[in-house]
């Protein structure tokens, strides 16, 4: 057969077996998970609370982190790396809200570069959008913390622009809206630092709120998320569709008392929901599941898609085997090699970033040999819309 002809009927059979795995299904749930105030108190080895570094954060579509990850995160290269093993900062999925232990080195140059974007910016997907603030860019120590300037700008242009999104979620660390607010006043005594009780954040309530309640009044529903170290369980609704939550999570309190907080998001009828999970609750879900390896080969259909420029892969691999993921272009040459390498059996993700392909349909490619002698074969469309 000509091998014009062998490439046509190539892509013909990749087209017909991946068409039907085009779109997610109308009944997906996409998982969010937000971290407060992850670091631990070592600071020679720049670790995260072991209770947080046990959760299996692959298993989230979206990470939101509070801030201070480590004790000094932007350290060096390396104290940075690991952290990216631990939450993939580096992907567009994994919101980090940085925190004065991330800063408190000086390098925010670093964490830049290492993450390829600045440390406030705004972000959306499948109805929802964030705005990630970054509330010790014009922090005066434990004195003050204000959002202005461009950061304002971003606020406001945000929520100027904001139309289509069924959810406005805003990420922070410091409590900005916990400090000279009549509500908290006897709760934050033994609940966060001395240090931050007494801060100047009057420049949220002067200038924040308002734009917040623009968003409301279009009929988006709002979640305002601080991930600084609190020791109370915060949902503080002022006023309908503004909720404030803060985490219980600190290194003094045992595991069945720390927090995180999960939240649900269907794709079909657009609805969150959220819930504070306990800290051993979620690492030992994750330790019974990660017992029960996969019983099948599969690919699974990456989401999102259409995708731009990052989309997430997932496949399962039952037995040990060396995988090779590849991405095709529509007249089957080669343009990516997302993967390959050798797999212990269980359930894997990756995020890939098409940020140097043109728009267009491509086709993932799956290959699998197990050292038994299995070989799984399976092609998924992916389409780039830039």
């Amino acid at each position: 057969m000509p091998w014009a002809r062998m490439r046509l009927l190539t892509i013909f059979i990749i087209l017909t077996v991946s068409f039907t795995d085009l779109f997610p299904q109308n009944d997906s749930v996409l998982k969010f998970i937000f971290v407060p105030h992850p670091r631990s108190e070592d600071q020679a080895h720049q670790s995260v609370y072991p209770g947080i570094a046990e959760i299996d954060f692959a298993k989230y579509d979206v990470i939101m982190l509070g801030g201070d990850i480590t004790y000094s995160t932007s350290k060096d290269s390396e104290t940075l790396a690991y952290c990216d093993n631990l939450f993939n900062i580096r992907s567009p999925n994994t919101l980090w809200s940085l925190g004065n232990h991330d800063v408190q080195s000086g390098h925010r140059d670093l964490i830049k570069k290492f993450t390829g974007r600045e440390s406030y910016y705004s972000y959306s997907r499948d109805g929802i959008t964030f705005i990630v603030l970054d509330t010790e860019l014009d922090a005066n120590s434990f004195s003050s913390t204000f959002i202005k300037g461009n950061q304002l700008q971003m606020v406001k242009d945000v929520c100027d622009s904001i139309r289509d999104s069924r959810y406005l979620i805003l990420l922070h660390h410091r409590f900005m809206w916990m400090i000279n607010n009549d509500y908290f006043t006897s709760r934050l005594t033994d609940s966060i630092a001395a240090s931050s009780r007494s801060m100047d954040t009057t420049n949220f309530y002067s200038d924040i709120y308002p734009l917040l309640q623009t968003v409301r009044n279009k009929g988006i529903q709002i979640l305002v998320f601080g991930g600084d170290k609190s020791k109370i369980n915060v949902a503080y609704s002022p006023e309908d569709s503004i909720t404030f939550y803060a985490a219980r999570l600190s290194t003094d309190i045992p595991d069945n008392t720390n927090n995180v907080i999960v939240l649900n998001y269907g794709l079909q009828n657009k609805e969150l929901t959220w819930d504070f999970i306990p800290l051993s609750e979620v690492t030992t879900s994750v330790a019974q599941e990660s017992s029960q390896f996969p019983e099948i080969f599969s690919l699974n259909q990456n989401y999102p898609n259409p995708f731009n420029p990052s989309t997430r892969i997932s496949f399962d691999i039952p037995e040990h085997s060396i995988v090779h993921l590849t991405v095709y272009d529509i007249l089957g040459k080669r343009v990516a090699e997302i993967t390959k390498g050798e797999f212990s059996p269980g359930v894997y993700s990756i995020d890939w970033n098409g940020t140097s392909l043109a728009s267009g349909i491509y086709f993932l490619k799956m290959n699998a040999q197990s050292t038994t002698g299995r070989i799984y074969d399976a092609a998924r469309k992916l389409i780039l819309m830039k």
